[in-house]
């Protein structure tokens, strides 16, 4: 049996799938609730939106990584079940997760206990993908999703591997994706690995305590760029005990954040364990241990967390079962008893150092010119590479608004480092992108833009004899 639905003009006739309802709609993609009729399960079957199915690059990414990643295995990653395509269609067939998704949480208000619950699932999940060699690239609140027990799981693993790093899709203002959670290196469309996914996770950390993203601007270019130039967020007095996790999380370089998902996971036992703000938030996960309890009367089985001291396991609740076998046939063990819970010490106590990141230098006022330049620099650096390589935007920031874009800011620079490497490099790559700009549009007799182009590349470069013979040229043919 087939299944054919409409979706944005497009027919979706899948072999071996039912759709039953909708269930979301975005630029990437659309989900829906169907029945893979050979396992007769329910499934969430996520159809590629019309564009991207026609890039060729982009379909051959996603099926060949998409079937390596349906091979993970993880209780908070979303199994992928099957990835293929039929005629232009091309889909992917996952567990359907039907608890909501962490947006709807934030929108609705969330507390300390279950935020840093949340987090470390989400952290169990991408330290086992990390440590499998799948970066995931697009942790934010949408693709993390909940099992009816309160599991917390990240989806779209298959889809986020499937993108080119270095590509225009990952780039600040693209239509994929948000930069609200991208790293700093993504955002400068730099490699990276999993410490990226990790500073999304402060992000979404930092987005969950608050109620608000960290960054906030009026376009989506500008946030990406505050991820990079701006200093890491600092929590609300209520919340400053968890601002080791944030700088953890949120540390501008890769090397002096969590190094794995587990490294961070330690470090929020061990500020349970000490912290003396951590006293409510251990009562708030007892309450909630009862309340979860209560709903299982009846003799409904359940998974429910629990968490003793710094340690935490899983128990078998409901009908006076501590162990019982489900349908699949897996055994779940019960956890070994946890040892008594030690009394915090009296008076002040401090999170142990390695449960924190490494120490970063605050600089003393010597230090400040030098790192004004480094913030000017990488601001101009994010500027040219957007401007000089985005297909959607080009020019964007390499010469206007004054006084913020790439070339006036590699002026400042020199105008206290003469010699700086990285501010003479960028100022050449700038008059190299409009010298070829503008001999293009000579070429083809489109004289204005090319007069255009050659002075917009002379703000570069003033002394370029190229690109003033191309605006001599051009302003000679204009004017006849």
């Amino acid at each position: 049996m087939t299944a054919t639905v409409l979706l944005k003009s497009v027919d979706i006739n899948i072999p071996g799938y039912r759709i039953l309802r909708p269930l979301g709609e975005g630029g990437m993609a659309s989900v829906f609730l169907a029945v893979q009729e050979s396992l007769d399960r329910e499934v969430a079957l996520k159809v590629m939106a019309p564009a991207l199915a026609a890039n060729a690059e982009f379909t051959e990414r996603f099926l060949k990584e998409g079937r390596i990643t349906a091979k993970l295995s993880h209780p908070n990653l979303v199994t992928v079940y099957d990835i293929g395509s039929h005629g232009s269609i091309y889909y992917l067939a996952a567990e359907y997760i039907p608890g909501g998704s962490l947006r709807e949480k934030i929108d609705a208000g969330l507390t300390v206990a279950e935020t840093l619950d949340i987090v470390c699932d989400v952290a169990r999940g991408l330290h086992y993908a990390h440590e499998k060699g799948f970066v995931h690239r697009d942790v934010k609140p949408g693709n993390i999703l909940f099992k009816l027990d309160g599991t917390a799981v990240l989806a779209d693993f298959g889809i986020a591997k499937a993108m080119d790093a270095k590509s225009s899709a990952t780039m600040a203002g693209a239509s994929i994706g948000t930069p609200d959670y991208m790293s700093p290196e993504q955002a400068r469309a730099e490699s990276v690995d999993g410490r990226s996914d990790l500073y999304s996770l402060g992000a979404m950390l930092y987005e969950m305590l608050t109620g608000e993203p960290p960054y906030q601007a009026s376009d989506p270019f500008t946030v990406a760029l505050m991820h990079v130039t701006q200093p890491v967020p600092t929590l609300p007095p209520e919340h400053a005990w968890l601002q080791p996790l944030i700088d953890g999380l949120m540390a501008k370089q890769p090397e002096q954040r969590f190094p794995t998902g587990e490294a961070f996971i330690q470090a929020v036992e061990q500020l349970l364990a000490a912290a003396p703000e951590a006293a409510s938030i251990k009562d708030a996960m007892a309450g909630r241990r009862k309340a979860g309890a209560a709903r299982l009367a009846g003799g409904t089985t359940r998974l429910v967390r629990v968490r003793e001291g710094a340690g935490r396991k899983l128990a078998l609740l409901g009908g006076g079962l501590a162990l019982v076998l489900l349908a699949s046939g897996l055994v779940w063990w019960l956890a070994a008893p946890a040892p008594e819970p030690v009394p915090p010490p009296a008076g002040p106590v401090a999170v142990p150092e390695e449960a924190l990141p490494p120490v970063v230098h605050v600089p003393s006022p010597v230090d400040a010119g030098q790192r004004d330049l480094e913030l000017m620099l990488t601001q101009a650096d994010t500027y040219m590479e957007y401007g000089t390589t985005s297909t959607t935007d080009p020019g964007r920031r390499l010469v206007a608004p004054p006084e913020d874009n790439a070339v006036d800011l590699y002026r400042k620079v020199l105008e206290q480092d003469p010699a700086n490497a990285r501010a003479r490099a960028g100022l050449t790559r700038i008059a190299e992108y409009y010298r070829e700009r503008a001999r293009k549009s000579c070429q083809r007799s489109l004289w204005t833009f090319c007069k255009t182009l050659a002075e917009d590349g002379l703000r570069a470069a003033p002394d370029d004899g190229e690109l003033n013979a191309l605006r001599e040229q051009a302003s000679r043919q204009a004017g006849g």
